[in-house]
């Protein structure tokens, strides 16, 4: 009697107005939005860093590598560079004295000229001497701003990783033992490329491995996430994106990113590298039937039955699932009816 009811019940339910089914139960983690690990090529004296308490502002210097070693070195190229542009200068300003000669010398008569003595006869000024006397002017000036800009490059590029800076607004984590006094230079010799870890401590993601490849291909705009908090609070995320990540395995895993109100910021980071369980749902809209497993189990004919949707064939004809939850089954009306 108690199968004929369940079963009556079961026929008898309409499509109705959907609420979000509980799909199950997933290891999940928080995670900042951005995050930026800062690396010291080398080992040395550090100093200049800043108190990891709090937020950090973008562009913060919160470390730097051998700072005295980098200012003689700047000193020396500044001196390479000055003395260069003298070097240069003084072939520059001949090369002027010698073109005020030519243009005087082209500005005199040729009875005049008979009498000046700026130049011999083999250095009797033609056509295309002030041209040419330009144009060495012109290659000049270019190899003195070529030279330092190479100069300050190859200087950008040994001595600019050795100072560190927020790359955002957000907090810092050191990931070496840090001296009592911050202000004082110390010896680095820990062998950590790893110096320091920022992130953005104003935007966090709730993150869920999806391995079922079921709940993969429904709408993930539908799907939502929550963390139980202590006191009967919990955090609510809304999905933002999806992508596919490697393993420490080795192979591929699909991982749904929820992102966090920004109120929720502080707790957020409270709870970074925590392992917590998250409750996913899904909102499967209006239309849709929501069967229970436990009515579907008590059926009379479940025991003939190998799988859900053997089951629904019999128990809801015209109906195919579409997601199978903790305690619940959604289904919609089949395509061929």
């Amino acid at each position: 009697m108690f199968y004929r009811i369940a079963a009556s019940l079961l026929l008898s339910t309409l499509p109705v107005m959907a609420e979000a089914i509980e799909v199950g139960r997933f290891a999940a983690k928080i995670v900042p939005e951005r995050i930026s690990v800062l690396t010291l090529p080398d080992r040395g004296t550090i100093t200049d860093l800043v108190k990891p308490e709090g937020r950090i502002q973008a562009g913060t210097v919160v470390a730097v590598l051998n700072k005295q070693r980098t200012q003689e070195a700047h000193e020396d190229m500044e001196l390479q560079i000055a003395r260069e542009r003298l070097n240069k200068r003084d072939e520059v300003q001949k090369l002027r004295n010698q073109r005020r000669k030519v243009q005087f010398y082209n500005s005199l008569s040729p009875a005049e000229r008979r009498f000046n003595t700026d130049f011999t006869p083999e250095e009797t000024p033609t056509k295309t001497t002030l041209q040419d006397i330009d144009e060495r002017i012109a290659l000049l000036e270019k190899e003195l701003a070529t030279m330092e800009r190479r100069k300050r490059n190859e200087f950008a590029i040994k001595h600019d990783p050795l100072t560190l800076r927020m790359p955002f607004t957000g907090r810092l984590q050191y990931n070496i033992t840090l001296p009592e006094d911050l202000s004082k230079p110390f010896e680095h010799t820990e062998n950590v490329r790893t110096f320091a870890t920022a992130c953005d401590d104003s935007a966090f993601s709730i993150t869920i491995t999806v391995s079922e490849s079921n709940l993969s291909l429904l709408d993930e705009k539908k799907f939502g996430i929550s963390v139980k908090l202590p006191g009967d609070k919990k955090l609510t995320g809304t999905y933002s994106h999806r992508r596919v990540e490697r393993a420490n395995s080795g192979g591929d895993m699909l991982v749904y990113f929820f992102r966090l109100p920004k109120e929720d910021s502080d707790t957020a980071y409270n709870m970074l590298g925590s392992n917590t369980m998250a409750v996913l749902t899904y909102d499967a809209g209006d239309g849709v039937l929501h069967v229970s497993k436990a009515e579907l189990v008590a059926h009379p004919r479940a025991a003939e039955c190998e799988n859900w949707e053997q089951l629904i064939r019999i128990a809801h004809p015209g109906y195919s699932i579409l997601l199978i939850g903790q305690r619940e089954i959604v289904l919609t009306p089949s395509q061929a009816n």
